[in-house]
C-alpha cells in the first residue's frame, strides 16, 4: 500500500508542477513521496542496506520539501 501511494505522488509532482506551473508544489508532492518510500523501506527492510537506502530516501525527500517551501514562500517558481 506504501508503495502505491509513494509512486502516486512520486509521478503527480511533476505533473502537478506542469499543470499549475508551480514547480514548488511539485517539488513538496515529489519530496512526500519520496519520503513516503523512505518511511516503507525503513520499516520493511530486510537487511541493513535496504534500511541505508530507505534513510537516504527520507533525508532526500525532506531536503527537497524543504527546498519546494522556500519556493512556494519566496515567489522563486512561478
Amino acid at each position: 500500500m506504501l508503495r502505491l501511494v509513494a509512486a502516486i505522488l512520486l509521478i503527480g509532482g511533476p505533473i502537478l508542477a506542469i499543470i499549475f506551473r508551480s514547480w514548488g508544489l511539485g517539488s513538496m508532492v515529489f519530496g512526500l513521496g519520496a519520503i513516503v518510500l523512505g518511511i516503507r523501506h525503513v520499516r520493511l527492510g530486510e537487511n541493513r542496506s535496504e534500511r541505508f537506502i530507505g534513510v537516504a530516501l527520507l533525508l532526500g525527500g525532506a531536503f527537497t520539501m524543504i527546498e519546494g517551501s522556500i519556493r512556494l514562500l519566496s515567489g522563486a517558481a512561478p
